[in-house]
């Protein structure tokens, strides 16, 4: 019965009614063939083949040896390492536990080699498989010393870029429920009530996530700095939206998809390294938002703060610049309304 109703009800549709049904239809297609596009496009060329540039190493013992493993590896590994030599161990080490440098290696009867997982355990699985080779070459056993190891809840250090998505899609999502139900809501309001959400999202999406991971092994005011980084990543991720969605409306979503999704995931350097992705990518770890969000929370919570400016930098910037810009544009639009109120009352009186 329902069927026929509904067979019935469409075919009451004029002509007209029907070509406007489906190209409304049509035109609505163009998101899912977008998202399909961008997601492939982004994300494949991004993932598909890692491969170290310029990562920072250094090599640490006597000169002469040092400058020989050094130039072996260049010829080995034309552009993979960014190699320096040191006789002392004690500044490297301080390099590698402030995210300098991505290795260590250390020769001596046994070749030890220094990583940082916490930084990229990609990073580290490159530098220890060059130390590996040093080692075999040399005939002598290899140590390995890791200053900023991955918890046992993360063992594949993909956990915060976990916590990332959840705080980009929750950030993301608030503003574009806002922007549904309440499409003339007044700007104050929409900033409130992400301020809100830019509250509350992060701080469920680590209870949550800790049930499984722990605490990183990190200090309890380590995870409060981490999941007030993550309300202000939030928060910044819903000022684009905002932004994006008093400038363009409904075609909105193809903007904020754009930037919170296909180029800020692949860029952050959170799944894989920044010095492991092509060179667009690259490019954007140096300033997209959720580069400095990533940034941010490894350095808090494995790094005991080291680096942590830069990375707040970057998610500051994007938030005041966010915010000034809603401002202005929601101040013009103001004048705008106001402007023409005083035109249709000289209108009347004339």
């Amino acid at each position: 019965m329902r069927n026929r109703l509904s067979g019935d009800s469409e075919s009451a549709l004029s002509p007209a009614e029907n070509a406007a049904q489906w190209r409304s239809v049509i035109q609505a297609m163009i998101f899912p063939l977008f998202f399909v596009v961008m997601f492939s496009l982004c994300y494949v060329s991004a993932f598909h083949h890692p491969v170290p540039r310029d990562v920072g190493l250094v090599v640490v013992g006597p000169e002469v040896l040092t400058t020989q493993v050094m130039n072996q590896l260049n010829d080995s590994s034309p552009g993979s390492f960014a190699i320096s030599t040191s006789t002392d161990l004690e500044g490297p080490l301080n390099d590698l536990a402030s995210q300098k440098v991505s290795g260590v290696i250390e020769l001596g009867s046994t070749l030890t080699v220094h990583v940082a997982s916490g930084g990229g355990a990609i990073s580290a699985q490159a530098v220890e498989k060059v130390a590996q080779g040093i080692a075999s070459a040399s005939g002598v056993p290899m140590a390995i010393a890791d200053v900023a190891p991955l918890s046992s809840g993360d063992s594949t250090g993909t956990a915060l870029f976990y916590f990332l998505v959840v705080c980009t899609v929750g950030g993301y999502i608030t503003m574009t429920v806002v922007s549904q139900v309440a499409p003339n809501m007044r700007v104050s309001r929409q900033l409130g009530a992400l301020g809100v959400m830019g509250v509350i999202l992060p701080t469920v999406a680590f209870a949550i996530s800790s049930i499984f991971v722990g605490t990183y092994g990190a200090t309890a005011s380590g995870l409060i700095v981490m999941v007030l980084i993550g309300m202000l990543y939030t928060i910044g991720i819903g000022l684009v939206s905002i932004l994006a969605t008093q400038l363009l409306g409904q075609a909105a979503i193809f903007v904020v998809m754009t930037v919170a999704i296909f180029l800020n995931f692949p860029s952050s350097g959170g799944a894989i390294p920044a010095q492991f992705l092509p060179l667009f990518w690259e490019f954007l770890h140096h300033f997209w938002i959720g580069s400095g969000a990533m940034q941010s929370i490894r350095s808090v919570i494995y790094f005991d703060g080291a680096g942590l400016g830069g990375g707040l930098l970057i998610l500051g910037s994007w938030a005041a610049v966010g915010l000034v810009l809603i401002l202005l544009v929601s101040l013009r639009k103001n004048m705008q309304q106001k402007q023409l109120q005083v035109d249709d009352v000289q209108g009347v009186s004339a």
